[in-house]
């Protein structure tokens, strides 16, 4: 069984799937799987610590033309090499040209094929770049996702956002995993300079690309709220700028520190000194940064536009619907819990986030892929 994978973009500024794509090629290759990702290298001097520190066979090819579209005159042929007659092709992106070239392969060589949606069909995200997408939609996107041997879908709303553009198809559910394990054996002192890091103080994380749908203003008004009550507190942004207009709205209040996209020690560090990570979302397909906060055992504030009922359920955090009061009440909740409570919280996280590892997850997918190719009669 031979996979290949394909990605639009795989800096570590585009996000959860530059994680979560190489995470999970990581683990399927322990199966005994043969993997190889192709993507496009849209930027200069691209980096992404997953692919960095494990054997990952990764094939980029150069931009050419305009970002918005990926396009590589050499991905076609580049993926057509390396097709056997086992051969399944996984797609983690839409909308753009390596989708299309995806497509396009399996219908030349009668493959197999996985459509990974990650969050594209949900109706605000449909509602970006609309013109845009009603013309790929009318190429070729509905007709993929309506002939797919499989869409894989990481939390069970994406079914239904399916369902109410007209596609129903075969969905496997597959969420993200998590690393409980890091190889971090001390923290970075450069980030810690930087953030003129305090002992005594209590830091409140947010990690997400700078996007009005991360609800990053949420936070940033709760803060300005009750800074002069919780002089201990400061916040630490985390994330790329994608939407510098937004980010030019954000008010820049003092201890909030504006940090980029980090990766890394310099991450590890963050999560490591935080006392409590917020993700205000309006939705997220499965919110890799708060599998991640909960594997460091932070209490986490997120929304119900997230699928983590499980942190209310088992009071383990809070999942409240998205409106700024709630923010604040939350907020104020959790800064005026005693650190014992706290602390009571992130164990039950760590409880719930071990369910989530990507060993597990990988081999739910390898399933999937063993299942459609018996289906054709290929072992």
């Amino acid at each position: 069984m031979k996979i290949l994978h394909i990605i639009e973009n795989l800096d570590s500024s585009y996000g959860g799937p530059a994680r979560s794509v190489p995470l999970l090629v990581k683990y399927l290759n322990k199966l005994d799987i043969e993997n190889k990702i192709f993507t496009i290298e849209v930027y200069k001097n691209e980096s992404n610590t997953v692919l960095e520190a494990n054997d990952i066979d990764v094939v980029k090819l150069p931009l050419e033309g305009m970002k918005k579209i990926k396009y590589s005159s050499k991905l076609e042929n580049e993926i057509e090499q390396e097709i056997t007659k086992d051969t399944v092709i996984h797609v983690h992106t839409v909308w753009t040209y390596p989708t299309y070239i995806g497509y396009k392969i399996v219908k030349k060589y009668n493959l197999s094929l996985v459509v990974s949606t990650r969050g594209t069909m949900y109706a605000w995200a449909l509602d970006q770049s609309k013109v845009v997408k009603k013309i790929a939609m009318w190429l070729f996107q509905k007709k993929m996702l309506q002939t797919a041997n499989m869409i894989h879908i990481t939390e069970p709303n994406e079914k239904k956002a399916l369902e109410n553009i007209g596609i129903h198809n075969n969905t496997v559910l597959v969420p993200n995993g998590i690393e409980i394990e890091n190889d971090f054996e001390s923290l970075d002192k450069n980030i810690l300079k930087q953030i003129k890091y305090d002992k005594s103080k209590r830091y409140i994380l947010f990690l997400g690309r700078i996007v009005h749908n991360k609800g990053l203003h949420y936070l940033i008004n709760s803060y300005k709220k009750i800074q002069n009550k919780y002089n201990d507190i400061e916040v630490l942004v985390v994330g790329g700028v994608e939407d510098k207009k937004y980010f030019d709205s954000l008010e820049k209040l003092e201890r909030v520190h504006f940090l980029g996209a980090l990766d890394g020690i310099e991450k590890h560090t963050l999560f490591s000194i935080s006392s409590l990570f917020v993700l205000p979302s309006r939705t997220e397909n499965f919110g890799m940064a708060i599998a991640e906060a909960m594997s460091y055992k932070i209490p986490v504030i997120t929304t119900q536009g997230t699928p983590w009922k499980e942190l209310q359920d088992n009071d383990a955090g809070w999942w409240i619907e998205l409106s700024q009061e709630n923010l604040d009440n939350a907020l104020e909740e959790a800064l005026s819990c005693k650190c014992s409570d706290l602390k009571a919280k992130g164990n039950r996280e760590f409880a719930i986030i071990k369910n989530y590892t990507w060993k597990k997850q990988a081999l739910k997918m390898k399933e999937c892929y063993e299942e459609i190719l018996s289906k054709r009669g290929i072992k």
